[in-house]
């Protein structure tokens, strides 16, 4: 009895050993790393002063490496040459900055400022928002300023925004955003509307954001967005700003045109369009004819001409907005474009849209007897017919009835174009939906500070669903909505022009000013929603 016990006993030890070893190799690699990487030390000390060295090293606990450096990580005051990094490939247990004393100025206090760059070797855990301090002088530089940037129109903001620091001081312009690095560079915090400016002299300050889309620090009016503060910033200060960035309209540019068919140019153009004329300045023998209309997603307009003119070069004047451009091009022999009729595709709800279709050429009549509009039941529809010119659309308006399919036939010779083209046999359908997936809302708007104002209903990406425009009334409704969320966006007219207008850095404008309720509101099939909102 005494050997089976012993064996049994030996048997339950192994298992034991066997297991205890299986514990201890853990097969599921044991629990996931969630720390991000900590600063050891570094030398020279962070916060040190009278800096003399040629580069600086920071020690960590773990293998870091550097996500997107350059776009990351920003001297401030600006450090040039910029420094060199490491490391930029493999991971290591330090990060290293040569920064030379001869490109540093002397009794100034520096912050290397590196945001989300820092990520452990493993798991990619971040050491966010860690910064490196050093003065050249005995004292580091300890004042503050911290505010909010926010977009002047979109609800949420762009990523990578700048916000700057200028001295006012005898060679301050404000062309200094296009040309100059600033003094101070902060930016604005992930997720966040936060920013903070550290290791601040006292002093007199402009303060600007920029939504830096090169990383340059300097502002581009073609790409970035901008923002400033009106005021003097005084630094010692503990005032929190706020900052509306936006993108500017630039200013009208007309460009050289391009060709794309035998009569058919495009010009390119940059700026808002207002009563726009294109000429021929080259002289013609025949009577001369043009038709032009603008694209419908770009800044582009589509410019047709005839008869056909056998020259080595044209020249075109686009006048807009009180500028005249001259433009040449050289025609080559491209083949000609034929009429081609396609229905314009809508997002919106059927039943509160018209039917359109649109041309290649430029339409140039119609005639309403060869087109016929019936319901699926073979009832005849009334309908009106118009032109567009604006983006060469032919317009169908008729009174419109729910879960109704209409069936629009074009037939021969229906529509000319620029060129006496007419189309072939065409058939188009056109489908409403019951009034019950659809829901409404009432809103009404208390505080209203003057009017007109815009009110629009937006999705979560900033496009608009359904805009109102009221000049007296603070009740507005919205009709046949499709089911869902959107927030309630409110624009001041101050101009009274019908459209949201932008500010102009140069001249000291501010946007007109944008509000957003904060929760959407969510809009239900069949139902009618009654809300009451505040502003204030």
């Amino acid at each position: 009895m005494k050997i089976h016990f012993f064996k049994f006993l030996s048997v339950v030890v192994l298992v034991i050993t066997i297991s205890s070893c299986a514990q201890r190799g853990r097969p599921d690699g044991g629990p996931i790393d969630e720390d991000p990487p900590k600063v050891v030390n570094s030398n020279p000390e962070n916060y040190s002063t009278n800096y003399n060295k040629k580069e600086v090293v920071i020690n960590f606990n773990e293998y870091v490496k550097l996500e997107d450096p350059r776009q990351q990580i920003i001297f401030s005051p600006p450090i040039e040459p910029r420094p060199n990094i490491y490391p930029l490939g493999p991971a290591s247990r330090y990060v290293r900055l040569e920064i030379p004393r001869d490109s540093l100025d002397d009794n100034t206090t520096y912050t290397v400022n590196f945001g989300n760059s820092i990520e452990d070797n493993n798991e990619g855990n971040k050491l966010s928002y860690f910064k490196y301090v050093f003065s050249t002088g005995d004292i580091v530089d300890s004042l503050q300023v911290e505010g909010n940037v926010f977009d002047a129109y979109s609800r949420v903001s762009d990523e990578n925004i700048s916000v700057m620091l200028y001295p006012l001081d005898s060679t301050y312009s404000d062309s200094v955003v296009y040309n100059k690095i600033p003094r101070y560079i902060s930016f604005v915090r992930d997720s966040t509307s936060l920013f903070s400016l550290d290791n601040l002299k006292p002093g007199n300050y402009k303060m600007v954001a920029i939504a830096d889309k090169n990383n340059n620090y300097k502002f581009n009016p073609a790409q970035d967005k901008i923002g400033f503060v009106e005021d003097t910033v005084k630094i010692p200060t503990n005032q929190l700003y706020d900052i509306l960035v936006f993108k500017e309209e630039l200013d009208f540019e007309g460009f050289r045109p391009k060709q794309i068919s035998k009569q058919h140019f495009e010009f390119g153009f940059q700026g808002r369009l207002e009563d726009y004329q294109i000429d021929l300045l080259s002289e013609t023998s025949e009577p001369f004819q043009a038709k032009y209309f603008k694209d419908e997603e770009t800044d582009t307009i589509h410019y047709w001409y005839k008869p056909y003119l056998e020259k080595d070069s044209l020249l075109f004047t686009f006048r807009n907005q009180g500028r005249t451009d001259t433009l040449e091009i050289r025609p080559k022999q491209i083949e000609e474009d034929s009429l081609k009729i396609s229905e314009v595709k809508i997002n919106k709800n059927k039943l509160l849209a018209d039917f359109k279709l649109k041309a290649n050429t430029p339409f140039s009549t119609f005639e309403k007897d060869s087109i016929r509009m019936m319901t699926q039941d073979s009832i005849p529809v009334e309908f009106d017919l118009m032109i567009d010119t604006l983006y060469n659309h032919l317009i169908f308006k008729f009174e419109k009835q729910e879960k109704t399919s209409y069936k629009i036939d074009l037939f021969p010779g229906a529509v000319t174009d620029f060129f006496e083209t007419t189309n072939d046999s065409l058939n188009y359908s056109y489908n409403t939906r019951a009034i019950e997936d659809f829901g409404n809302l009432q809103l009404t708007i208390t505080n209203v500070e003057e009017f007109p104002i815009i009110v629009e209903l937006v999705d979560d990406k900033g496009k608009v669903i359904s805009s109102v425009y009221e000049t007296e009334k603070n009740t507005v409704d919205f009709r046949l909505i499709e089911p869902g969320s959107y927030y309630i966006r409110l624009i001041y007219d101050l101009n009274a022009n019908g459209r949201w207008d932008t500010g102009d850095f140069l001249e000291g404008l501010k946007p007109e000013p944008v509000l957003y309720e904060n929760q959407p509101v969510k809009i239900r099939a069949y139902f009618d929603e009654i809300l009451t909102i505040t502003l204030y």
